[in-house]
């Protein structure tokens, strides 16, 4: 049987969420004064597989709309990160893990539901008519499948919440 200070910390993991993290931090940076280049010069921009190149009121909410959602992004890697640095503490069921899972599961959500939100807004403005359709991709962009993802952290936040109660229960009778 394996104890917690057998475990080895997810270095690989931690490596990845890491480099994760200061690409796309960096790539915010350098892309907010790209866009708003974009707006004064009217070069066409893409915003989710559509090329606008007329910018209305409800086309430059979009691409607010979508900057933020790419910021909630990059707060999901940041917790993440820090949901899998608590680990090296060698500590498990922790409140930092619970409630870390939770808020990535709860954001995971929220950004796939935006990100469909977006695309309606942008086919509206920019095509002037909308369509909503249920598909089934094959893929990690899939929009089922990023909620079902975002199901799971919350379900992993629970079961570790439920764990820690039981690790509590069983450190007091010993």
């Amino acid at each position: 049987m394996r104890t917690v200070d057998s475990i080895k910390p997810p270095i690989i993991l931690k490596t990845i969420l890491d480099i994760l993290f200061w690409v796309l931090i960096i790539s915010y940076i350098f892309g907010l004064p790209v866009i708003i280049l974009a707006l004064f010069q009217d070069v066409p921009v893409k915003i989710n597989n559509y090329n606008v190149e007329e910018f209305s009121a409800g086309i430059i909410a979009a691409i607010v709309l979508s900057f933020l959602n790419s910021a909630v992004f990059i707060y999901i890697v940041y917790l993440f990160r820090k949901v899998v640095r608590n680990f090296f503490k060698r500590k498990l069921f922790t409140h930092i893990q619970i409630s870390g899972l939770k808020l990535i599961g709860q954001l995971i959500i929220f950004t796939s539901l935006a990100e469909m939100a977006i695309d309606i807004l942008t086919m509206l403005f920019n095509e002037n008519r909308a369509r909503i359709g249920i598909t089934l991709d094959s893929t990690f962009d899939s929009l089922w499948f990023t909620l079902a993802l975002g199901l799971f952290f919350i379900l992993l936040s629970k079961s570790f919440s439920y764990a820690g109660k039981l690790q509590e229960e069983s450190d007091l009778t010993v």
